[in-house]
């Protein structure tokens, strides 16, 4: 039996994969520093004390904040096509008062199971597809940047929540 070669296709293919994610992975490690120096310095500016025990470096914080209204707000999990990364809330921003009972009505729209996490007020509800779920929670009582994530998704998926 001979050796087969492979189809110059396939090798051209196969390089174009390995360039890719060679560049990918050099592109993640210089960005990391940067993600990191961020977090330190907001840890810094709230005086030592990080407010959001759980961040993962989004962008949450930098959109304008939604306010609910009467105690209640509604939050969507948009449908995004299936070879999306970058999953969402909406809104991704929520602006409370310290010590503000606060009811979630979370539309998940996608089609993947996701699940919403806020470790401040012992939170951790699954949002089933094609259903709204409703979470119940009191904002804490410090004034900061609280941050909340689907534990499926962490760093593409997380929100903010703000208290003053």
């Amino acid at each position: 039996m001979s050796k087969q070669r492979l189809p110059w296709l396939v090798v051209a293919v196969l390089a174009i994969a390995l360039v890719s994610t060679v560049g990918w992975a050099l592109s993640a490690r210089r960005q990391a520093p940067a993600s990191q120096a961020t977090a330190a310095a907001a840890v810094q500016a709230n005086g030592g004390h990080d407010s959001a025990a759980h961040a993962h470096g989004g962008t949450a914080q930098n959109t304008p904040p939604m306010a609910p209204r009467d105690g209640v707000l509604a939050m969507t999990v948009p449908p995004l096509p299936k070879t999306a990364v970058n999953f969402i809330w909406k809104p991704e921003h929520v602006l409370v008062a310290a010590g503000q009972k606060l009811t979630l009505k979370v539309a998940n729209a996608d089609y993947m199971q996701h699940n919403f996490t806020f470790k401040p007020a012992k939170v951790a509800k699954n949002l089933p597809v094609d259903a709204t779920t409703t979470i119940e929670l009191t904002a804490p009582a410090k004034p900061g940047v609280y941050t909340f994530y689907c534990k499926y998704h962490l760093q593409m998926m997380e929100g903010a929540l703000t208290v003053r």
